[in-house]
């Protein structure tokens, strides 16, 4: 538990941290569903092109979602992931996660984590005192940080090499993430039907990264499903987000205070570079 430097199946959690997108986490809506009163024909029929018969430019695409996504306080989500990882062998094998995130801006976010192997890992982040409960094990600790979000996620990060699910979206900015100067592609691919109903699908290639979109349309454009592929990386491994339940409202993104639970034990928490595995080296 010391610096919670975890592992799974011989490669880091931390090693997925950028695609901690992204991400976003990022990475926001209710409006999963087809619109109600909508016939058959109309609800598989692809939106319109604009009036000139122009596709949607990528990037303003792009600037929605990150302008919407920074305009909300109250986030909440769930996520299934399926990622890659090289082992030793060369063999990349495939795992599942199922992820669900609250965030209440300024200061306060949770998470819990499912594994595929039945463990899972929930956090809490309040005002500045972050906390870290795993199970089967039932032990938790407890780290100060700063109360700034981005700032508390990038020490967790960084220092104690924890998994922070879409870190790269929740402490930072997606506009720069994916807009930045060092991105040399941003490009719409198709309309795209996804987990019933019509997303924008953009193509964004940066160093190391190439990443899909599919942002859903309307006035709640949050992405749908996310992917990456690690390209400076053996082999290549792929990361994929497909998200559901987003919403907006303080209700459902609502940060409930942490409560040990009954037999639980508490550990000492210190950054992975003072941790004994890591002097041992």
């Amino acid at each position: 538990m010391a610096g919670y430097r975890y592992r799974l199946h011989g490669r880091q959690l931390a090693s997925f941290k950028h695609a901690t997108v992204i991400a976003l986490a990022i990475a926001l809506t209710a409006g999963a569903a087809p619109h109600a009163g909508a016939s058959d024909e109309d609800q598989w029929r692809p939106p319109a092109l604009s009036a000139d018969g122009e596709l949607p430019d990528a990037r303003d695409v792009v600037r929605r979602v990150g302008e919407f996504m920074n305009s909300n306080q109250q986030l909440s989500f769930e996520a299934l992931v399926s990622y890659e990882a090289v082992q030793e062998s060369g063999q990349k094998l495939h795992f599942d996660m199922l992820q669900s995130m609250k965030i209440s801006k300024p200061d306060k976010f949770s998470w819990v984590t499912l594994h595929d192997n039945g463990a899972f890992d929930s956090g809490w982040f309040d005002a500045g005192t972050f906390t870290l409960l795993r199970q089967p094990a039932n032990i938790w600790g407890q780290v100060a940080l700063p109360a700034d979000l981005p700032t508390a996620i990038n020490r967790l990060v960084e220092e104690y090499e924890l998994a922070v699910p879409f870190a790269d979206v929740l402490a930072g900015n997606p506009l720069e993430l994916w807009l930045d100067e060092d991105v040399t592609l941003v490009e719409f691919v198709a309309e795209a039907w996804v987990e019933g109903n019509w997303t924008d699908h953009i193509a964004i290639r940066k160093p190391g990264r190439d990443i899909e979109l599919w942002i859903l349309k309307g006035d709640k454009p949050f992405p749908m499903r996310v992917s990456i592929t690690f390209t400076d990386e053996t082999l290549q491994p792929t990361y994929i987000a497909r998200f559901r339940k987003w919403s907006t409202s303080k209700k459902s993104s609502s940060v409930e205070p942490f409560s040990p639970p009954a037999g639980s034990e508490r550990v000492d928490v210190i950054p992975v570079s003072e941790s004994p595995m890591e002097e041992s080296r």
